[in-house]
């Protein structure tokens, strides 16, 4: 005998579905979820490869995600994700995660590293990446307290295509460092907070 004071599982999704079209589209937080795998609850990556993405500007973040949505920026992953998003809802990630507190790195790096790294970066990266790299922009992410290992992938990438990395200027300045003074600016960025 069927006990009728229990909605059926069918009716059940049937009122959440109606419930979930009434309420719109999915949530800014229901769509950052898919990113925690790889940067970390709320955006602060644990893993020294992933960046922090929590606290960052969101226009900077539209803008990079859109890239990776049209195949501007290469990718393994990250252009087949967004390929799934609607404009609209690549904003409100952006946003969410522009919400989000900064959560700097805890290493220090060796007081010859961050010597050389700052040189490097009041010579060549200063106009853009201000403050050490704290201040950020539409253009110009935050550098200070992220994870080295990331930040030496993205600059070695970004030297070894030269003057087809975004921004133009960001690939003739790194053109010329060598492998230790990418490394150094690294060190250098992970240890400011």
């Amino acid at each position: 005998m069927k006990d009728r004071t229990r909605p059926s599982l069918l009716a059940l999704g049937l009122m959440a579905s109606l419930t979930a079209s009434a309420a719109g589209v999915r949530s800014p937080g229901m769509l950052a979820n898919t990113c925690a795998g790889c940067h970390g609850t709320l955006g602060a990556s644990a893993g020294e490869q992933m960046p922090s993405i929590a606290g960052m500007d969101n226009g900077y973040l539209f803008s990079v995600l859109s890239d990776y949505k049209t195949g501007l920026r290469r990718s393994t992953i990250m252009g087949r994700l967004m390929k799934g998003y609607s404009d609209q809802e690549i904003w409100a990630i952006a946003a969410f995660f522009a919400e989000q507190p900064w959560v700097s790195t805890d290493r220090v790096a060796r007081a010859d590293q961050i010597r050389v790294g700052r040189e490097i970066h009041e010579r060549q990266c200063e106009s853009c990446h201000e403050d050490a790299g704290r201040a950020q922009d539409d253009d110009s992410p935050r550098m200070a307290g992220q994870w080295s290992g990331y930040l030496n992938y993205a600059l070695e990438t970004c030297r070894d295509i030269g003057r087809r990395c975004h921004p133009n200027k960001m690939g003739e300045r790194v053109m010329a460092l060598s492998d230790q003074e990418i490394e150094a600016l690294a060190r250098f960025y992970e240890s400011e907070k």
